[in-house]
């Protein structure tokens, strides 16, 4: 991953940061749920920026899965990694390619062997970018991520009121991203 992608370097002032632009490991959801407003937001110092694009991740207790494709622009803290794609590999790999990449259960286990601490453990930053990332055509990419955008749309919008549905649906997204996800070893 560290060939396509790195952690942001950019800050940003606590002043410009709102419950919406802000965005801590509390307000990050499990279980790949995207995130909610925040009810701390900083008043002092500066946050790690994040942009649209951008995917920040939970550092704290990996195995709860947080993480989210951000949408917009604000600010996080030292708990929460914003994964940025290098401007230069833009044209070979998509910002929801590399989410729907990150948001496997492969990444987060890759994460969970590397975590230090027993009680809250932590994800090892730098093991983090040796993540083994396939990049097949761009043309591959988006019909994946066409296929689990409409699976995981599926899955949302049947969260009102058919629980079954969605453990079904839930399985077959699992299944289809992990099937559509996984590449051929290169010699």
């Amino acid at each position: 991953m560290g060939d396509v992608a790195s952690y942001s370097r950019s800050r940003i002032g606590a002043s410009s940061l709102d419950e919406d632009s802000y965005i801590g490991v509390d307000n990050l959801l499990p279980d790949m749920r995207g995130r909610t407003k925040s009810n701390y937001v900083p008043t002092e110092g500066s946050a790690i920026g994040y942009q649209s694009g951008d995917i920040l991740i939970g550092n704290i207790r990996p195995y709860l899965k947080k993480i989210w494709l951000a949408d917009s622009s604000g600010g996080t803290n030292q708990d929460v990694l914003v994964v940025r794609l290098n401007s230069e590999s833009l044209d070979e790999i998509g910002h929801r390619f590399l989410f729907h990449l990150l948001a496997s259960d492969q990444f987060f286990a890759f994460n969970m062997q590397y975590a230090k601490g027993a009680k809250m453990p932590r994800g090892d930053k730098d093991s983090i970018m040796t993540f083994e990332i396939p990049i097949p055509p761009l043309a591959e990419q988006d019909r994946i991520v066409a296929i689990l955008d409409r699976f995981d749309m599926l899955v949302n919008d049947l969260s009102s009121g058919l629980p079954a549905e969605i453990v079904a649906r839930r399985r077959q997204y699992e299944h289809y991203r992990d099937r559509l996800l996984t590449f051929p070893e290169a010699a």
